[in-house]
């Protein structure tokens, strides 16, 4: 059974992500999950006070489900009170979803010390596609954007992009970045053919990761994006505008987990518009 989970609080700009969500669902025929975490555990000290949050909760809940069949009437609704804090909850609640939805908020510069959002440690952390929604993403913005480097993460980002486009009919931006390694050279001729070298080399990496597209989405409108940037700024200003960011991550399971890269890291904590990021389930192999 497919199945969106996402994560509900009380704050403002929560419904952007819940609208997302329910949409999602909606589009992929999936059963949407509804998840609130009190971040405490039982209060046996304090009997009342803990039947006024649980009782409160339950209450943000149904509300948030009644908001899901304003967008989605035909999307089927779990909802689920976990008492765990909210990253340990969602992402073992995703595993056996297709898809983990959560809101986040702008940092301001202060909060950018540190390490990130609640958003980011989710992002971080599961084992599923994560779209961190930011509570002003503009609903009539245009176009899925997606990160190529020419790594096995970022194959992943291309068949996440390209299969949400299609599904949404919307053209889907390509974007390669690159910049020419340090050179200390005695004349600008050769900086110059080395800057030509690379660029040509990136331009074979950005055809390889578009490669098959088009007769895997014979509708879909693809633009192959070649960027003389570094990154994370590139990916930034292509999806100033953008419906979706989609990037890669690091790492697949145990403590890598926690690394996204320093790209997805910076367009997570930073983007306008809602990202996607791709993780791959790990999978053991036998040993024979």
């Amino acid at each position: 059974m497919t199945r969106v989970v996402v994560g509900i609080e009380d704050l403002p700009h929560s419904d952007t992500p819940l609208e997302w969500a329910a949409t999602a669902a909606d589009q992929r025929g999936a059963v949407l999950r509804l998840v609130h975490a009190l971040g405490h555990p039982t209060l046996a000290a304090d009997i009342l006070y803990d039947d006024g949050v649980v009782t409160e909760a339950h209450r943000l809940l149904d509300q948030a489900a009644a908001q899901a069949h304003e967008v989605a009437p035909e999307v089927e609704v779990e909802v689920v009170l976990d008492r765990r804090r909210p990253a340990e909850a969602l992402v073992d609640l995703s595993l056996d979803a297709d898809l983990l939805v959560v809101g986040t908020h702008r940092l301001s510069a202060s909060e950018r010390v540190f390490s990130g959002s609640m958003a980011y440690q989710i992002a971080a952390g599961s084992a599923v596609p994560v779209v961190v929604v930011p509570g002003a993403a503009a609903l009539d913005s245009v176009g899925v954007v997606v990160g190529v480097d020419g790594s096995r993460d970022s194959v992943a980002a291309v068949a996440l992009a390209a299969a949400e486009a299609d599904r949404i009919g919307e053209p889907l931006y390509v974007v390669h970045a690159w910049t020419e390694p340090a050179v200390y050279a005695p004349t600008d001729s050769v900086v110059t053919e080395l800057t030509a070298a690379v660029r040509d080399e990136e331009a074979v990496v950005l055809g390889e990761s578009v490669a098959g597209l088009a007769e895997q989405y014979p509708d879909l409108v693809v633009h192959p994006q070649l960027v003389h940037e570094q990154p994370a700024t590139a990916l930034l200003d292509a999806a100033a505008h953008a419906r979706l960011l989609v990037v890669g991550s690091r790492g697949r399971h145990g403590l890598t987990r926690v690394l996204l890269g320093s790209v997805s890291h910076t367009v997570v904590l930073h983007a306008e518009c809602p990202v996607m990021v791709a993780r791959t389930r790990h999978v053991p192999v036998a040993h024979r």
